[in-house]
């Protein structure tokens, strides 16, 4: 899959904005805890080195900002702006053409107006209590912030601070849906049971895999990964195709027979990355986790491979 790979922020320091017309007055916010989770409490300060004068207007805004990936297609004149999507394969032709690129927008959950006295803002404070349903923060999906801007008759001022969004077991639906056939004409009957659909990052997907054969069926390979799929969905522009990303192969058996009236069991750990993003559905896109099996048949004339998906909620906090 391929990934954002977004700018890191600023956390809690202060605007010096330099342009070609001189420097915009230092303002900075710090927010306090810097790490917190859906229905916790964090608080912002903003300060000024000195009063910025000629200020029409002060806000605080509490927001996150979405990463997302969505299919551009060239300029309006451009022959590949009009042509069919099945085009697209044919990849990028001549300066005009179109394709997937990624990037980022702004959403805001509240904002709140700070004390302007005699055009001038000297600071100020704002509370914010962080959504039951807070997507959580990851590199690859959502960068929560505190952002202010002031908006003045001289060069305006525009700065954030950062802090992160924790996900844990009690704030997601320990509810997983059930296992879906994504390859293969089910000649054998693949289930993946979960000791729980919800998982820590760092620590390991447990479970097992049963095997029901329909018929006699030349013997098999089995192996199971986690998949992570970032989905793409904003609100104005065209999605991409997306895309998932499969993790280590983990072989569970090899040469197995597969007979009729013989179902098999076998039991899996799969680890996940220690920095995998929690499951989040963000404004522009959402992350979803799967843990994934597989069947190969022996033989040049065997059944295609059969493949298998079940999803994971998974969490980055206690």
């Amino acid at each position: 899959m391929d990934e954002a790979e977004p700018a890191g922020g600023l956390r809690g320091q202060s605007a010096e904005i330099v342009g070609l017309f001189g420097r915009s007055p230092g303002v900075s916010v710090e927010v306090a805890p810097a790490v917190v989770g859906p229905r916790q409490m964090v608080g912002a300060t903003v300060s000024t080195g000195r009063p910025v004068d000629r200020v029409t207007s002060a806000t605080l805004e509490w927001g996150y900002t979405n990463f997302y990936r969505y299919h551009w297609a060239g300029r309006a004149d451009s022959a590949m702006a009009e042509a069919a999507e099945d085009l697209w394969l044919y990849g990028d032709v001549g300066t005009n053409a179109g394709g997937d690129r990624d990037t980022d927008d702004w959403v805001g959950v509240t904002k709140v107006e700070l004390p302007i006295v005699n055009g001038e803002f000297s600071g100020g404070s704002s509370s914010f209590r962080v959504p039951s349903w807070a997507p959580g923060s990851s590199p690859e999906l959502v960068r929560w912030s505190c952002r202010v801007v002031v908006e003045r008759a001289g060069r305006d001022v525009d700065t954030h601070a950062e802090f992160d969004v924790r996900i844990g077991r009690g704030d997601v639906v320990a509810e997983s849906g059930p296992t879906e056939v994504i390859m293969g004409d089910a000649e054998t009957r693949m289930d993946i049971d979960l000791v729980s659909p919800v998982v820590m990052a760092g620590s390991a997907i447990c479970g097992q895999v049963r095997l029901t054969p329909a018929r006699d069926l030349p013997d098999g390979d089995v192996a199971v990964c986690w998949r992570k799929s970032r989905e793409s969905h904003p609100l104005t522009r065209t999605p991409s195709r997306g895309g998932a990303l499969d993790g280590p192969i983990i072989g569970l058996g090899k040469h197995l027979p597969l007979r009729a009236g013989s179902p098999l069991t076998l039991p899996f750990e799969v680890p996940l990355p220690v920095d995998a993003p929690p499951t989040a559905n963000a404004v522009h896109s959402s992350m979803k986790w799967f843990v994934q099996a597989r069947l190969f048949y022996s033989g040049l004339t065997a059944p295609m491979t059969e493949r298998v998906l079940r999803p994971i909620v998974v969490v980055n906090a206690p």
